[in-house]
Order: structure tokens, then C-alpha cells, then sequence
């Protein structure tokens, strides 16, 4: 009995040491378990089409709802929130995706693109969540704009081989996942990821190689850089010093005669040059300072990465202004010279995962692959008829939530020239398509002529919006058509031309440089907005 006593004593004592030792992980009081720091809250699942198959796609989670932040750079150290976006990811060949997610009120995204549709699912995750949440979908695809000859694409992005943070490879893989069917890769004076670029071509996407030129000044020049602009499906690297080993040294320009001998060395290889961000404030040497002092470049980048041209004011600009805006004035002052010149829209990703993108706001906007992009029209994709789709302005621009924006005058698309008669009557069919409801408002549809808004169109909380405009046009003009929905929902079309009696003005024009495009080499300095702001805003994403 003393035996059994004593046992039981000695089980009770050490257990009892047990206990003591392994107090900080077992509190028997609370039951409080110990969390290794490397475990991982997360939503996960698989994403499907719509019969079924696997379909990679990209997947983003935000703070819900989302608030002011604060610059994550700069003098001031932040002290608060630097971004709304926590993360972003894609699903891999099987559909398959995992995101870390931390302990909040979160919004996923789930996207493949403007064709189909857009995912938003709210989740609260607890602070001792650790299984992990499932959440598996079937994404619809809405539209098909490959029969009608549409095909998305991506036209300036970068990669490790300049100043972005991913290898080729995972920049097509990225593009693919938001729908897209080519890509330009555009390394700032280099050309070094072109073999793994071509690598990643198939039957469902098509890369294409280019450069942007990154200017900076020599001790002969005034100015601080003379801009950036993108060399596309050319055959070698141009620049001063295209082979310095330092890729940022390779294009130091004297003056506006470097510039454009830039141009003519890409036409001399067959290729296309567009000016970029022209009006980009926050670095002076990557803002456009040759406007009226050089011709024939082929296009300008009217909507560069940064939120649609839409407001004129933003708050994600430390310059209070939205360079997107003071482009497409640009662009309309070119066209109102008299030159067929397309417009572009191009992400300028460099972080296919955006957490190193910007711009940092309080909306559902970051500066990702896809986000935003060119539509172009080709019979068949291929780079011969990319290349002259996108010289010719065959094309519209939307954002990465859409919408997708088709215009048509007799049987002409946007880069074609419509014949009138004397009479100047005309029809143009428009048509609306996206992946949400559109914007309840009056102002949803615009019909621009020679830059300025002569039709307001109202749209509802469909789907979709067609309609016929007629109108009346007595002398050569050109139409662009815009479209809103809920921010950040826009759409821009390139220019149909419009050719009244006597015809042939608009077959071969003669570059012209607008009156006073020299006044916008100051800074700050820009065209005249004649266009007013859209119906929707960011604060709309509240």
C-alpha cells in the first residue's frame, strides 16, 4: 500500500515538473497554446473556367475597407499604413493558389482578365486562424474578343535585367494570368532578357522584344535627361554608348538633335518609337522635354501604369496632378495638327506580385501587370501584324477591371479612315462590355470629336451598353470614344479619322508639331484640358 503510495507521489511530482518545464507553451489556466513564429495564416484554393479546367489567374487581397496611407518612401518615415494591397499572387498550372493573409477584414480579387469575370470575396480571419481558409471558384469567361479579332496586350514592362524584380519567364506567366495574349518587354537600355523573352512564345501568347530608352543628360546639356521612349520590334540596341556595361549610361544625350537621332535610328531598323509618361513629374529626367523640336515619332503612351486620366488632380502624385491626364490633351493636340498618331496604354510593371508598385492611395488601383493595356485588332496575331496594328492605332485602352470599348463608323474601326459625304452624316456604333455594373450616371458614354465632348450618353448598372450615335460631321475630324464605370473602370479608343469632300487628306499626312507643343518643355508646363473629369472617382472604392 506504502508502495503504491509512493508511486502514485512520484507520477504526481513529475508530472507536476512537466508542467513547470513546459509552461510556456501549455498554460493549463487558459489553455493558451504557444504560435511558432513561422506559421502562416492563408486563404487557399483552385480556380477553374468555366467547364472545369484549371485556369491560372491572379489573385489579390486587400484591406477591407480601405483607408488613407502614407508614402512608404521619401523624408518622412511613415507611421501608418503605406499600402491598401496586402498581397498578390497567381494560381499555377493545376488552378492551385495559396495566399498569406494577416489576422483582418480582407477583399479578394480574383481576375483573369476583363473578359472574364472579376471575384470579390470579403473574408474575416481570425487572430488564431492557422488551418487555413478554402475558397475554391469557377470563373466565367464573358466575352470573347479573339473572334472578333481583339487581342490584349501589355506594350512596356521590365524585368531583373534593368530595374524590375522578376526574370522573363515569370513576366509572361504573370501576363498570361490576367488575360493577356502578347507582351513587350521593354528593359531600360537593354535588350540582355531577350532569348528567355522569345522562349515563352506559344500558341496562346506571343512576346515581343524592345527597349526603352532611358536618357540622361551629358555636362554639355541644360536639361536633366530628355525623356524616356520605348523601341519596339527592333533588331539591335540602339543609344550614344549602346555598349557600355553600365545600362543606365547608354543613352546620354547632348540635346534634342540625340533625340531625334533616336528616332531615325529606330525607323532606320524598321521599328516603332513611342514617347513615354511625357509629363511624369516625380522624376524630371524620365519627363518628355522635346515636344515641337522633333517629328516622326510613331506614338505617345497616354496612359502609363498609373490610374486612368479620368481625374485631372490626384492624390497618389506628390505633384497633386495626374500625368495620364496632361497626356491625352497631348495626344489630342497632336491629332488636331493633322497627324494620324495612335495612343498607347501601357502598365510599366516591374513587380508582377505589386507590393513594390505604385501608386500607394486609398483605392483599389496598384501598378501591376495588365493594369492597364492595348487592345489591338489583327486578323491573325502574329508580330507583322501586331506591328501594324499598333503603328496604325487599330486599337482601344482599358484599365485591368475594363471596361472593354468597340467603335464603329460604316465598317471602319479606330486607325481606319471613314469617307463621308457632303451631307458630313454619319453613324458611329458603339458598344459597351464588362465584367461588373457599369455606372449609374449620365455621363458613362462619351463621343469626342477634334477633342471635344459633343455626346453624353447615359448607362445603367448592366453588364453591357450598345448603342447608335449619329452624327454630323462637315469637315475632316477624327472621333475617340470614352467609357466610365465604377472606379477604376475606363476605356479610351484610338481615333477613327473622318474624311470629307475632298478626300485624300487624311492617306499620307505631313508631320505637324501643334502651335505652342514647346511650351510643354517647362515643367509642370502642359496642354489646355478640354476635357472634364470623369463621373467617377476613387473615393467611389470607399
Amino acid at each position: 500500500m506504502k508502495k503504491s503510495i509512493l508511486k502514485k507521489s512520484a507520477y504526481l511530482i513529475l508530472f507536476a515538473l512537466l508542467a513547470v518545464s513546459f509552461s510556456g507553451i501549455i498554460s493549463f489556466a487558459d489553455a493558451a497554446v504557444n504560435i511558432p513564429k513561422s506559421s502562416r495564416q492563408t486563404i487557399h484554393g483552385r480556380i477553374l473556367d468555366g467547364q472545369g479546367h484549371p485556369l491560372v489567374a491572379q489573385v489579390q487581397v486587400w484591406y477591407e475597407p480601405i483607408t488613407d496611407v502614407v508614402p512608404a518612401f521619401g523624408p518622412q518615415k511613415s507611421t501608418g499604413r503605406t499600402d491598401n494591397l496586402i498581397a498578390m499572387t497567381y494560381s499555377n498550372e493545376n488552378g492551385f493558389y495559396d495566399v498569406e493573409v494577416p489576422a483582418d477584414t480582407l477583399l479578394l480579387i480574383i481576375t483573369h482578365g476583363p473578359e472574364w469575370e472579376l471575384i470579390h470575396k470579403v473574408f474575416v480571419i481570425g487572430r488564431n486562424q492557422f488551418d487555413g481558409l478554402q475558397y475554391n471558384v469557377r470563373l466565367k469567361q464573358l466575352y470573347n474578343l479573339k473572334k472578333l479579332g481583339w487581342y490584349g496586350g501589355d506594350p512596356h514592362s521590365h524585368t531583373l535585367h534593368s530595374d524590375g524584380y522578376q526574370y522573363p519567364s515569370a513576366l509572361a506567366k504573370a501576363m498570361q494570368a490576367v488575360g493577356l495574349s502578347w507582351g513587350i518587354l521593354t528593359d531600360h537600355n537593354s535588350i540582355s532578357g531577350g532569348e528567355e523573352w522569345h522562349s515563352t512564345k506559344s500558341g496562346h501568347f506571343l512576346p515581343i522584344l524592345g527597349n526603352e530608352i532611358s536618357t540622361e543628360a551629358s555636362d554639355k546639356a541644360a536639361e536633366n535627361g530628355y525623356g524616356h521612349m520605348n523601341q519596339t520590334f527592333i533588331t539591335a540596341l540602339n543609344g550614344t554608348h549602346p555598349d557600355d556595361a553600365n545600362i543606365w549610361a547608354r543613352a546620354v544625350f547632348d540635346g534634342q538633335e540625340d533625340v531625334q537621332r533616336m528616332i531615325d535610328a529606330t525607323h532606320g531598323q524598321g521599328g516603332i518609337i513611342t514617347i513615354n509618361h511625357p509629363f511624369q513629374s516625380w522624376d524630371w529626367a524620365g519627363r518628355f522635354k522635346s515636344w515641337g523640336l522633333v517629328k516622326d515619332f510613331d506614338a505617345i503612351e497616354v496612359w502609363n501604369g498609373d490610374p486612368p486620366h479620368s481625374l485631372t488632380t490626384s492624390t497618389w502624385d506628390s505633384s497633386k496632378i495626374n500625368i495620364n491626364t496632361w497626356a491625352v490633351q497631348a495626344w489630342f493636340e497632336y491629332l488636331n495638327a493633322g497627324n494620324r498618331m495612335p495612343a498607347l496604354a501601357g502598365s510599366d510593371g516591374h513587380d508582377i506580385y505589386g507590393t513594390q508598385a505604385y501608386p500607394k492611395g486609398k483605392f483599389y488601383w496598384t501598378t501591376t501587370i495588365g493594369n492597364p493595356r492595348t487592345y489591338t485588332q489583327c486578323r491573325k496575331l502574329n508580330k507583322q501584324n501586331l506591328e501594324k496594328s499598333l503603328k496604325n492605332g487599330q486599337s482601344f485602352l482599358t484599365s485591368g477591371f475594363g471596361p472593354l470599348l468597340l467603335i464603329k463608323a460604316g465598317k471602319k474601326t479606330p486607325g481606319e479612315i471613314v469617307k463621308v459625304g457632303e451631307d458630313g452624316i454619319l453613324k458611329l456604333k458603339c458598344e459597351v462590355l464588362a465584367n461588373q455594373p457599369l455606372l449609374k450616371t449620365d455621363d458613362g458614354l462619351r463621343i469626342i470629336i477634334n477633342g471635344q465632348i459633343v455626346k453624353r450618353l447615359a448607362t445603367g448598372t448592366d453588364l453591357t451598353f450598345k448603342t447608335d450615335v449619329p452624327l454630323k460631321i462637315m469637315k475632316d475630324s477624327w472621333i475617340v470614344a470614352e467609357a466610365f464605370g465604377k472606379w477604376p473602370m475606363y476605356a479610351i479608343t484610338n481615333a477613327i479619322y473622318v474624311d470629307y469632300p475632298p478626300y485624300g487628306d487624311w492617306e499620307n499626312p505631313v508631320w505637324q508639331n501643334p502651335v505652342h507643343a514647346q511650351e510643354w518643355n517647362k515643367f509642370k508646363a502642359h496642354p489646355a484640358i478640354t476635357i472634364p473629369d470623369g463621373p467617377s472617382s476613387w473615393k467611389d472604392s470607399e
